[in-house]
């Protein structure tokens, strides 16, 4: 049944709950962490493109600038030096080269030394006390040489004009006069990617002269100039309303530096976007969530709800006890079949400590209370065939060593390896247990009465095995043993037969063959046999 009410303590709730969670945080997490990321990448490439703007603007300035450098030099060399005496015919000159080549919009002016027109009177400008001021006339060098001079605004037009000076000399280097040309900074001039840039999008280019002091902008269409500010601030940043990015690059042939302005807002815009469009559909995805949610939850849910209510009504023996029903192949589905199971794993995990009673831990052969039971039963066996059995008592030889030297761990590699490689040694129906920390047991059982020879040949064969080295942690070891043996038939008590062998190999132990000789004695309760085993050694 549908409840429209939820429970609070019910997992479908805590699940909606953290699924909305999950929701909102993600996508404050998104405006976050993408805002940050974006943050990042928008500074890049607002960089990387303002960086190209002003490298273009400024190549195309430098451009312009040397076209004019190039053209004052070379006229500054070609004014006949003989007509600055005659304003008239000085003035026609200086006309009709500067029509020829029209890049000084404002045209050419000789000036002298002092600063005083050469072409007359008639030729005197309002600014002409700024011009020379600002000329850079003491700047110029060698007739060869420009210099540019520091823009000033006309006091009566409140036009930005802008000098460039060149000196002329006569044939012997004199210095005779300056010849200025003078260019109007307005739309048509060449500081026209001022004016382009600014309409055309929010990047703005500010021309800074560090030497003048001075920035050029534009501003409503037309330039300003404007002081720098006092040493010791940020220069590029003439304008501190508003947050900006600002890339500078030199403009070449000049000591001018051209700066890409973009205000921060500009730059974050998508930042902002995109926040916005997140913040205002999370509430919309919220509402569409809770329903799929409330929806979906409760439908994969509800095999497990039905068979918690089955598994109480067994509980209070309203139903007898049954496996619960499978209703989907899926998460509850499985468990409830785990669910099931949990009788068959009760009885496997009963096997599994029996067998982990019984076991060796280190090698998994059987401990000493398994070789107990199986030696009972071979003994009775013994008794009903008229059989003899055989129990070999081996303890290792230089084992300690690998212990002090490598560790327990190389002590328990080299435990695992010897047990390996006396179980080969070995038939299926012997047993190999391990009793003690290096000690083994080998019991065999149904021998006949070539029991002293196979028993021989079996202890041959275990000496044999240590005739090869072990590698332990990658280093070569050898180790040795000791075996004493012990025979008995079916009237022999257990207990006596493995005291009997544990004796017979303490005494192979002190007969001093550690190493390369091997004794195999004989239990003093066998006096049929003793006489023919003791002190007998196999090499």
């Amino acid at each position: 049944m549908f409840r429209l009410r939820p429970k609070l303590n019910s997992i479908t709730t805590r699940l909606i709950a953290f699924g909305l969670t999950l929701l909102l945080l993600g996508a404050t997490g998104r405006v976050l962490v993408l805002s940050e990321y974006l943050r990042g990448d928008l500074i890049k490439a607002s960089s990387a493109q303002l960086e190209t703007l002003a490298t273009y603007a400024a190549q195309d300035i430098a451009q312009n600038l040397a076209l004019r450098e190039t053209l004052l030099g070379q006229l500054s060399g070609r004014v006949p030096t003989e007509l600055l005496d005659n304003p008239a015919r000085l003035h026609s000159w200086l006309s009709e080269h500067g029509t020829i080549d029209p890049v000084f919009s404002l045209g050419l002016m000789l000036l002298s030394p002092q600063g005083v027109p050469l072409t007359g009177p008639d030729t005197e400008v309002e600014y002409l006390p700024l011009l020379w001021a600002n000329a850079g006339s003491g700047s110029v060098g060698s007739a060869s040489e420009t210099v540019i001079g520091k823009p000033f605004v006309d006091p009566s037009s409140g036009a930005l004009l802008l000098p460039m000076t060149a000196t002329v000399r006569d044939a012997n280097g004199q210095h005779l006069a300056y010849l200025v040309g003078l260019s109007a900074l307005d739309r048509s001039g060449f500081l026209n990617p001022l004016y382009s840039t600014h309409a055309a999008s929010a990047a703005e280019l500010i021309l800074i002269l560090p030497g003048d002091n001075l920035s050029l902008g534009a501003d409503g269409g037309s330039l300003t100039l404007t002081p720098l500010p006092e040493s010791g601030t940020d220069r590029s940043n003439t304008n501190t309303e508003a947050e900006t990015l600002d890339v500078a690059v030199p403009v070449p042939g000049s000591r001018w530096e051209l700066i890409a302005r973009l205000p921060t807002v500009e730059v974050y815009r998508p930042q902002t976007e995109l926040r916005r469009f997140i913040l205002h559909n999370t509430g919309f995805l919220a509402l569409i969530a809770l329903v799929l949610l409330t929806l979906g939850i409760r439908y994969l849910l509800g095999p497990l709800r039905h068979a918690a209510e089955h598994a109480d009504k067994m509980t209070l023996n309203e139903i007898p006890l049954a496996p619960l029903p499978v209703v989907r192949d899926d998460e509850v589905g499985h468990l409830t079949q785990a669910f099931n199971r949990v009788l068959d794993k009760l009885i496997e995990s009963q096997a599994e400590l029996q067998h982990m009673a019984h076991r060796d831990p280190l090698t998994g052969l059987p401990n000493r209370h398994l070789l107990a039971d199986r030696m009972t039963q071979a003994l009775a066996r013994a008794q009903r065939n008229q059989t003899w059995v055989a129990v070999l008592f081996l303890d290792l030889d230089r084992f300690k060593p690998i212990n002090d030297r490598l560790g327990h761990d190389a002590g328990d590699q080299a435990l695992q390896q010897v047990a390996a490689r006396l179980q080969g040694a070995l038939r299926r129906v012997d047993t190999l247990a391990r009793v003690g920390g290096d000690e083994f047991v080998i019991l065999l059982t149904d021998l006949g009465q070539d029991a002293k020879t196979a028993t021989q040949a079996v202890a041959q064969k275990c000496l044999d095995t240590f005739d090869q080295e072990f590698t332990i942690k990658g280093e070569p070891c050898r180790l040795g043993t000791s075996i004493g043996i012990a025979l008995g038939d079916g009237d022999c008590a257990p207990d006596k037969l493995l005291i009997s062998a544990d004796q017979a190999m303490y005494e192979s132990k002190l007969s001093g063959c550690g190493e390369i000789r091997r004794s195999v004695a004989e239990a003093e309760n066998l006096p049929m046999l003793q006489a023919n085993l003791n002190h007998e050694h196999f090499d």
